[in-house]
């Protein structure tokens, strides 16, 4: 296996490398957002090539990685693409200059891209693997992740579109009973691939990706960065807050 991930992680950086240089000729150090769903499709292709491995749950597995990060990838493509470069990386640049912001946003996504993969590794290096019960479990909860980050994101983007709407709460659809879903579905398709993948080869080690990136959607580049930014600029976030579950998609609480 580590191998496998240090051939991924050299592949990955001389990737995002490229894309850092590229983003100093553009000044737009945001398209490193764009790369990170189809980079889990280049790792499971780079897999496939070196250990050359194609039975059924093999496929299955990057037809669904497949599914989510070109639907992703081409979303953020789409919003990103054609609009000023996001200000947190404009002051990270500031605040840093061009090495620190290489260091920070793009050498750690390398590193972050290769441990999330390892339920990728752990499945595209085993032979011999059949579908099981809980592998079609696993099946299932990435599906839904995949279908409620998807709805969530078209959701926001109809809002959005809406002049009546700007600087309004975005409460509607699945928002209504999240104040984050698309995280929350971006969650439920790690546990779903991991829960695959620990179906065909039993190895715990998987767990660290869901359990990373779940970290992640909540605790860093997720739903506590994202609300410490409009908590406060927004009106009626507060009272948002104290009615909507945070993350996971649950009925609504009564203000006390």
């Amino acid at each position: 296996m580590i191998e496998n991930l240090i051939i991924i992680f050299l592949i990955n950086l001389l990737v995002v490398s490229t894309l850092f240089s590229i983003s100093l000729i553009i000044k737009k150090a945001d398209i490193i957002d764009i790369y990170w769903a189809p980079s889990f499709l280049l790792n499971c292709l780079i897999l496939l090539l070196i250990n050359k491995n194609s039975s059924f749950p093999h496929l299955i597995l990057i037809i669904i990685v497949g599914i989510w990060s070109i639907r992703l990838g081409l979303y953020l493509y789409i919003r990103n693409m054609g609009h000023a470069e996001d200000i947190r990386y404009s002051k990270m640049r500031s605040k840093y200059g061009n090495i620190g912001l290489f260091l920070i946003n793009y050498l750690i996504q390398a590193i972050l891209i290769t441990i999330v993969s390892i339920p990728l590794q752990s499945v595209l290096s085993s032979i011999d693997i059949k579908l099981n019960l809980i592998s079609l479990l696993g099946i299932a909860i990435a599906l839904s992740g995949i279908i409620i980050e998807a709805l969530s994101d078209k959701q926001l983007k109809t809002f959005k579109k809406d002049p009546i709407n700007n600087g309004k709460v975005m409460s509607l659809g699945l928002w209504n009973y999240s104040r984050h879903p698309n995280y929350f579905g971006n969650s439920l398709f790690w546990w779903g691939v991991t829960i695959y993948s620990f179906s065909l080869t039993f190895e715990l080690i998987v767990f660290i990706s869901p359990i990373l990136m779940t970290y992640f959607l909540l605790k860093v580049s997720g739903v506590s960065m994202l609300e410490s930014q409009i908590k406060n600029t927004k009106e009626g976030y507060e009272e948002y807050i104290n009615t909507t579950s945070a993350f996971i998609i649950l009925p609504k609480k009564k203000n006390e």
